[in-house]
């Protein structure tokens, strides 16, 4: 199945997953992407169970029916990464690539009583504006979730935290998923050295936060990713 693509999807895919560890996104072989198959809708491609990103090749990938609601061929990815990510792409439209990561800036947020990340802080934090949710719901056993209630939570956002646990981050491509990672883990860790002072601090006013993020999202991203592919290749 997964010969039939076209080398580029499957090595855009393969390739989110080397950038993201060679960025320290991931921990262990417990994180996960998925992506909606742009050749096929049905088909949605899932990180492989118990393999470190590094090791993640076109050869190795899950792959999940939607149509059939079943997989496809012999990789499976974790039990975990089922639960969370195929209802996304089961119901939401808009959430075309996930990542699932908890990284220590991340989890840390989400584990503050008052759950709260400001997307006002500085020039990374902006590009959440208006667009973070929050799932105040912990079960180590991700089959007691309430994932209808975590996909309803997602919708609209492209960033969830999860209480306790991490973060799942969208984006309509895989660009935008991986750039939108790798801005909130720096913005959690920039929001946890500030709210940590005893100082201070001042706010970008909203409106240029809000702007900011449209700078960002409208073509940016983009070259920014361009950029991190050329460095990885180059290695």
């Amino acid at each position: 199945m997964i010969l039939r693509h076209s080398r580029s999807v499957i090595q855009n895919f393969v390739s989110a997953h080397h950038l993201g560890s060679l960025h320290s996104l991931v921990e262990g072989v417990w994180n996960h992407i998925s992506y909606d198959d742009p050749l096929s809708l049905n088909l949605v491609l899932i990180t492989p169970g118990h393999v470190h990103w590094d090791l993640v090749n076109k050869d190795n990938i899950s792959v999940y029916d939607k149509e059939k609601e079943s997989f496809v061929g012999e990789m499976r990815p974790l039990e975990a990464a089922s639960y969370f990510h195929i209802p996304v792409h089961q119901q939401l439209d808009t959430h075309k690539c996930v990542f699932h990561i908890h990284t220590q800036p991340i989890t840390t947020v989400a584990t503050r009583t008052d759950f709260v990340f400001e997307p006002r802080l500085t020039q990374h934090s902006c590009c959440f504006m208006d667009s973070c949710g929050y799932f105040n719901e912990y079960n180590s056993n991700p089959a007691e979730l309430n994932i209808q209630r975590l996909v309803e939570a997602f919708e609209n956002k492209n960033v969830l935290f999860l209480k306790n646990h991490g973060a799942l981050v969208s984006g309509h491509c895989i660009e935008e998923a991986f750039m939108s990672t790798y801005m909130l883990n720096i913005a959690c860790s920039l929001h946890l050295s500030v709210v940590g002072t005893q100082n201070s601090w001042d706010l970008i006013p909203t409106e240029k936060a809000r702007s900011m993020k449209k700078y960002f999202y409208d073509g940016l991203y983009m070259k920014h990713y361009d950029g991190f592919m050329n460095h990885l290749l180059s290695l």
